[in-house]
């Protein structure tokens, strides 16, 4: 009800052509620049987004990085902004249900052998953002998909630097050891293909650390959903 009164008094409104009911309309999507299914480390096609074995290193541990779009798109960079930093949390509503049919466009397994898992914030910074964009757009993602989000899984243990800051060589050093378990949950992860939410990769140094954490507890398969790549 409270949803059905906001969309009344306040609709949302594409960011590129104006049109009601979203903030990224299905027709303005399908006009950007987006990523067809692809091995994110060397960009040449790939079934179901699989990272090819043969561009694999021993210390990756990411089996498939499915990415909706670029952030080089204006409309795109501007969308994810907002969605972070200005409290418009619902532009990742409608990220959330274009990525939802992607994954499962993707997805050949059954629903039960998936748990999402989100990038984790450290508590401090949370605490002065309020939330956290990767909680909030896997949870929108489990809602679609019937896949069970647990938002504390992985824990954010220690404070680092913004990886939007660095250089790329630093970016791959920075995340090391920044994360842990929730040890209530180790034995959900065994054997579970854990898809890891977030809205933006580059050098995809985060999200394989989580996947590095994730196959110590015998994951089956590491995941990585976003919304963008730069």
């Amino acid at each position: 009800m409270f949803n059905f009164i906001k969309n009344l008094i306040a609709p949302k409104k594409c960011y590129s052509c104006g049109e009601l009911w979203h903030f990224l309309c299905p027709e303005c999507l399908k006009k950007l620049d987006n990523h067809k299914a692809y091995c994110y480390l060397c960009k040449k096609p790939s079934f179901e987004y699989q990272i090819h074995k043969e561009c694999k290193t021993n210390d990756f541990y990411l089996d498939k990085i499915i990415v909706l779009t670029h952030y080089k798109n204006k409309i795109i960079e501007i969308l994810i902004k907002h969605s972070k930093y200005y409290w418009k949390k619902d532009i990742l509503e409608d990220f959330a249900d274009y990525l939802s049919e992607l994954f499962l466009k993707n997805c050949d397994e059954k629903i039960s052998d998936y748990i999402i898992v989100s990038r984790p914030m450290y508590r401090f910074k949370k605490l002065f953002r309020w939330y956290n964009q990767a909680d909030i757009l896997a949870t929108f993602i489990s809602k679609n998909t019937g896949i069970v989000h647990y938002n504390n899984l992985v824990i954010k243990t220690k404070y680092t630097k913004s990886q939007s800051r660095l250089s790329r060589q630093d970016r791959l050093k920075n995340e090391i050891n920044s994360f842990s378990i929730n040890k209530k949950y180790i034995s959900i992860i065994k054997w579970k293909k854990v898809i890891i939410v977030d809205d933006v990769v580059s050098s995809a140094s985060t999200l394989n650390e989580i996947a590095k954490l994730l196959k110590n507890y015998k994951t089956s398969e590491n995941i990585a959903l976003v919304i963008a790549s730069d």
